[in-house]
């Protein structure tokens, strides 16, 4: 749906959302739902509505789910909504003075509020040789959709990076029945986010699903050759692949705001519900670099479907004036093929956590007090329904109990008492 931009620009208490993401959504969805009435934009460059980042390395990748499927708000939820989306228009500069934000197709659009949802985009490689451009990386739809076309074609694959983009789509690669070898500059798996015990579960379940998982190796160049085949050089080695995708981590389009003048450190810098120096911009997602209350006592961002959709929320709520804080602790899931792992909070690798281990089921707890304050699911998304509402409750575990996989932890919950602290969780 599109309106024409003089349209909205003199409407009362007229809100630009700048994306047009997860995090995007949840800030119109909040601020409608919440009593707001002015007109509300959204500028969505990609060209498409609102739609959920987590499928595009899975089910689009496999071809189990459409696009369609992704959708967060139908053009008659939008409708609804009163939300005129522009898509296939980028922002490219704030004017803060007039309020103003001007577009890449010549126009402005005025604002009372702003919010900037940009997100990221995947870290570029420069490599040696002369076949850059053919690495493929995941991002957006088309990128999925592009991969997932390319992976019909292929027979071996290089996936550089060992973190959740690469993990996920080398998975699916080997679903598809492709070889894959996965490359990762780090001594182990996903090591910036999970404790070495968990890296090893996942290098074991990898290595056991036919990827060759090669740790502390790094990509030093590669080389279109004849045929139409990668030849890379892989440590100490040279290796041909029919397609190279790399997830390497993200970068934060965040030079919108710091062109404006707002503080940027890998992200826009904001208080924990989106709050920026300017009381008239507010930022969410992907991009936002805050200092979580339960977190390292630093910004930093974070990427996950979850934060997007509660801190948009959480920022909806300060843009109108109203109480805001950050609802408890983040969460992070992902699919690995048959591996689910969810984490919730901050687990710290420095310290041993609680182990509690049932079969093919891995819990790991970090205490704090008495109380969880992180957790980390291998395979037991029941129990970490149950885990967020101990945190949620506060209550005060025994040790030996949340050790012993005989016992539920539904038991802990219904037999252990809730403290009056505040909810954390």
């Amino acid at each position: 749906m599109e309106n024409d931009l003089n349209d909205v620009r003199d409407s009362d208490s007229h809100v630009v959302v700048v994306g047009g993401g997860q995090a995007a959504a949840a800030v119109v969805r909040t601020l409608r739902a919440e009593g707001h009435r002015g007109g509300i934009a959204m500028l969505s460059a990609e060209g498409f509505g609102p739609y959920e980042r987590p499928p595009l390395s899975k089910g689009i990748l496999l071809g189990t789910k459409a696009p369609a499927d992704t959708v967060l708000l139908s053009a008659d939820r939008l409708g609804e909504l009163e939300v005129a989306v522009h898509a296939g228009v980028a922002a490219q500069r704030i004017d803060r003075s007039n309020r103003l934000v001007y577009l890449d197709n010549g126009e402005s659009i005025g604002y009372d509020k702003l919010v900037i949802a940009t997100g990221g985009r995947p870290r570029q490689l420069e490599l040696a040789g002369n076949a850059t451009d053919e690495i493929a990386y995941l991002r957006t739809i088309d990128d999925a959709l592009a991969l997932r076309e390319r992976m019909k074609r292929a027979a071996r694959v290089l996936v550089l990076g060992g973190g959740w983009i690469g993990l996920e789509t080398a998975c699916c690669a080997r679903e598809l029945g492709l070889e894959v070898t996965l490359v990762e500059a780090c001594t182990r798996l996903c090591e910036r986010t999970v404790p070495p015990v968990v890296s090893d579960i996942l290098l074991s379940r990898h290595r056991a699903n036919g990827i060759d998982v090669r740790l502390a190796t790094q990509i030093h160049s590669l080389e279109l050759v004849a045929g139409g085949a990668l030849r890379a050089v892989v440590g100490t080695e040279e290796l041909e692949f029919d397609l190279v995708v790399a997830g390497v981590g993200m970068v934060a389009n965040d030079e919108l705001a710091a062109c404006a003048g707002l503080p940027c450190a890998n992200g826009v810098l904001c208080d924990a519900v989106g709050r920026t120096v300017d009381p008239d911009i507010f930022v969410c997602g992907d991009v936002a670099a805050f200092t979580h209350p339960a977190g390292p006592a630093r910004p930093a961002r974070l990427e996950s479907w979850d934060n997007a959709e509660r801190q948009g929320a959480a920022c909806a709520f300060a843009l109108l004036g109203k109480e805001a804080s950050y609802p408890g602790l983040p969460w992070f899931w992902s699919e690995q093929g048959d591996t689910n792992l969810q984490i919730l909070g901050f687990p710290d690798a420095s310290r041993t956590p609680v182990t509690r281990l049932n079969g093919n089921q891995s819990i790991f707890f970090w205490l704090k007090e008495g109380f969880i304050d992180a957790a980390i699911c291998v395979d037991a998304p029941a129990e970490m329904l149950v885990i967020k509402r101990l945190v949620q409750k506060r209550v005060r575990v025994d040790l030996a109990q949340l050790c012993d996989p005989s016992l539920s932890l539904k038991k802990l919950l219904q037999t252990m008492p809730a403290t009056d602290v505040a909810a954390s969780g």
